[in-house]
């Protein structure tokens, strides 16, 4: 019986489980001082990835506001709103789109324009987990050359 109880408990825990994101490469309010050629976000399930949404875009900031990652995030808000609203159109896109081929992944690259200019930057995505559920999210990384 208790068994049953368990497996009832790990199944619903499991059901309620969507692609979030676990981590990125570059880190989420990371400052890198040289210059990334891509941007690797690992979620916690595999993700749809070509009905998903993935972008990287050129935030505009005032350079005393690089250092707030806070600030950068409220700052980010209004063009992550724009982009998801366009579907990855709207903006100032800094990426040649998605690298990953897999049509299923729990990682998703995306490749940087070699002529990436310091500043801050966002990362967006909307994607459709393999579960059927999308999740929506961005974070901010500042390039200081």
């Amino acid at each position: 019986m208790a068994r049953l109880a368990f497996l009832m408990v790990f199944s619903s825990v499991m059901a309620l489980a969507h692609a979030e994101y676990e981590r990125s490469v570059p880190a989420a309010n990371a400052v890198l001082r040289e210059k990334p050629s891509s941007v690797v976000v690992y979620f916690t399930q595999p993700v749809e990835v070509r009905l998903s949404t993935f972008g990287v875009y050129a935030l505009e900031a005032p350079r005393e506001a690089w250092g707030n990652p806070s600030r950068l995030r409220q700052l980010a808000q209004p063009l992550v709103r724009k982009v998801l609203a366009s579907r990855g159109s709207a903006g100032r896109r800094v990426d040649m789109g998605v690298a990953t081929t897999a049509r299923t992944s729990r990682d998703v690259i995306l490749r940087l324009r070699p002529d990436l200019e310091p500043g801050p930057y966002v990362v967006v995505w909307r994607n459709l987990g393999v579960d059927g559920h999308s999740v929506v999210g961005f974070f901010v990384f500042v390039y200081r050359s």
